[in-house]
């Protein structure tokens, strides 16, 4: 007897369908799984055969031969015990066919019978929903992941037995139906801006970069403040929208990194130490897992240390910041992860960190300047739009009593700026103007005319290339956005270039401008 089941592979972060086929015939006993199985889909006949046996379920003693579909796509990973168990036990007449072909099923079976979770189910929940599929069958510490997929039914299994049961039709276990909307916030209360003191450039800074999305590198001696004004972005940052929550959560479900709903409640702020491979922060491995930049989707990738880090890492980040998605090839598959992050990085500004600092004195040879000076590209640091000295404080200004805005107010105008954003960009597949994609004349479009000779001038003067032009003119625009206006005008402008200063072109002598 032919039963045809479907169930998924993972391909990336998306799940891609597939059909097990099982046929059980006359012969001798065997177990045969063909189309391009992986290691733990190949080692799947025992502990299925067992798991089966000690549910108190007939195993068939005969020919078993089962073909995953299509046979071109390699299948990695034990999501696909259920479906095979499954499989079997209806081609065996345990379980009527007809009752699995609106279901995608998911989930690896222990030796007792028992269902342990897997990766990537919130994928394989959209994917069920792109089909037109009634529901799908998942374990049960795997429900609360696939509750947050609207639109289907989700049956949570704990054991082989209970699933049998449900699809038969006894009344265990019940069907869950995803509640509307998304969860609210779990985690406890965000650091504030309120805590900085002093800092007006800096803050100034925190904010039109998280308004537009844009990259900040932020430049300073030890203890000045760098890490702490970084921290505290994620307070500023608006919530999560429905589609960027799902495609940030399908990430942490493809890696395998629960808990939920965790992941949907606030924007993630990632910070991996400067020791990561580049793998570990751009994605990589066999078969392919996502980087810190993928885990940092929609949120703040902060990269302290800057400098520290290792020089492939780095320029490893040159196209994801202007793509927004990384993609690997691996034996004839790509594998895609978005990665549409906001970069935060933070650096000394020399090797014993007190260059132009007021009360300290470098101690760094002009050949040792220049050395640090070269360990940041030309074209990465093109990338990053907003560039900010951290001064240090005076010793007086610890007692003062005057404290910054709190984030709260901040975030309200960060919230009203993305919305002008989005209403500009509506029907692109980009939504703030430091991801925006276009000419430069459509960049240019919005400038008065006493702006556009002010760029020109700033061009020349600050030796800008054509990238430079058209992130200076993004900014411009957060600038203008922040204010309300439609046309961005001279200040504006003025504003945006004076953070495109080079803070990391050392002469030969060491020195910078």
């Amino acid at each position: 007897m032919l039963v045809r089941i479907l169930a998924s592979t993972m391909l990336g972060i998306d799940a891609i369908p597939v059909e097990v086929e099982t046929d059980i015939c006359q012969g001798l006993p065997s177990y045969t799984i063909v189309g391009l199985p992986g290691g733990p889909v190949r080692e799947s006949g025992d502990r299925i055969r067992t798991a089966i046996r000690n549910s108190g379920l007939p195993f068939p003693g005969r020919k078993v031969t089962i073909n995953l579909a299509p046979a071109d796509i390699r299948k990695d990973g034990a999501l696909l015990d259920l479906p095979i168990a499954l499989s079997i036990l209806c081609a065996e007449g345990v379980l009527p066919g007809e009752i699995l072909r609106n279901h995608l099923i998911a989930g690896e079976v222990s030796l007792d019978g028992s269902l342990k979770p897997v990766r990537g189910v919130l994928s394989q929940g959209l994917l069920a929903r792109r089909l037109g599929l009634s529901g799908i069958v998942v374990p049960a510490a795997n429900a609360a992941e696939a509750l947050l997929v609207p639109g289907i039914d989700i049956l949570p299994v704990a054991t082989l037995r209970d699933a049998v049961g449900a699809l038969s039709g006894e009344e265990f276990p019940r069907a869950l139906r995803p509640a509307a909307g998304l969860p609210g916030p779990v985690d406890a209360a965000l650091p504030d801006l309120r805590d900085v003191v002093g800092q007006p450039v800096a803050r100034r800074a925190l904010e039109i970069a998280a308004a537009g999305n844009h990259a900040l590198l932020l430049t300073g001696p030890p203890g000045c403040g760098k890490t702490m004004l970084a921290e505290r972005i994620p307070g500023i940052l608006p919530d999560f929208e429905e589609g960027e929550a799902l495609e940030t959560a399908q990430v942490y479900s493809a890696a395998g990194e629960p808990p939920w709903p965790r992941l949907v409640a606030r924007r993630p702020f990632r910070a991996p130490h400067h020791t990561v491979t580049t793998a570990g922060l751009v994605g990589g491995g066999n078969p392919p897992r996502p980087g810190e930049i993928s885990f940092a989707h929609g949120g703040v990738l902060f990269l302290d240390e800057f400098s520290e880090f290792r020089r492939e890492a780095r320029e490893a980040l040159r196209q994801p910041l202007e793509s927004g998605e990384i993609r690997i090839a691996r034996a004839g598959n790509v594998y895609r992860f978005p990665c549409r992050f906001l970069l935060v990085a933070a650096t000394n500004p020399c090797p014993c960190g007190n260059f132009s600092h007021p009360r300290r004195i470098c101690r760094c040879s002009p050949a040792l300047l220049s050395h640090f000076a070269q360990k940041f590209s030309g074209p990465l640091l093109d990338r990053i739009d907003l560039s900010v000295s951290v001064l240090p404080m005076a010793g007086s200004d610890w007692y003062g009593t005057a404290t910054g805005e709190p984030s709260h107010g901040i975030r309200e105008r960060v919230k009203r700026c993305r919305k002008i954003q989005e209403g500009r960009y509506a029907g692109r597949p980009y939504r703030a103007n430091g991801t925006v994609r276009a000419s430069f004349s459509e960049l240019a479009s919005h400038l008065s005319a006493d702006a556009r000779g002010f760029l020109t001038r700033a061009a020349d003067r600050l030796g800008l290339s054509g990238r430079s032009l058209g992130r200076v003119c993004r900014v411009a625009r957060t600038i203008a956005d922040l204010a309300e206006e439609k046309t961005v005008s001279l200040p504006h402008l003025a504003e945006a270039a004076q953070y495109r200063l080079p803070d990391f072109n050392a002469g030969k002598d060491g020195t910078r401008p």
